[in-house]
């Protein structure tokens, strides 16, 4: 089983790129990264963005699993890229 302790520096370097992905993206949203969390379970380790909008109430959550339970199958900035990527997309479609 993926263990969190066991990749801490895959999801330091995970979360440098999420929140460096994000930061202009989120800006042009007016929306702010207020989280990003890990956590694990029998499918792996999963990551969780919290995003604060202006004009919502509750904070938008997005959740992802980032490293199956065999162990990480890419890079993890490009990992972070696909997971930032995402959020944006849905940001962009949200916004139309």
């Amino acid at each position: 089983m993926a263990k969190i302790p066991d990749h801490e520096a895959y999801l330091e370097e995970f979360r440098a790129e999420v929140v460096e992905g994000l930061g202009t993206a989120l800006s042009e949203h007016a929306a702010t990264l207020s989280g990003l969390s890990f956590s694990e379970n029998e499918e792996g380790v999963w990551a969780e963005a919290v995003v604060e909008l202006t004009g919502r109430q509750e904070p938008w959550v997005r959740r992802r699993l980032i490293i199956p339970v065999q162990g990480p199958d890419k890079d993890a900035w490009l990992a972070g890229t696909i997971f930032s990527s995402a959020l944006v997309e849905e940001l962009d479609r949200r916004s139309t």
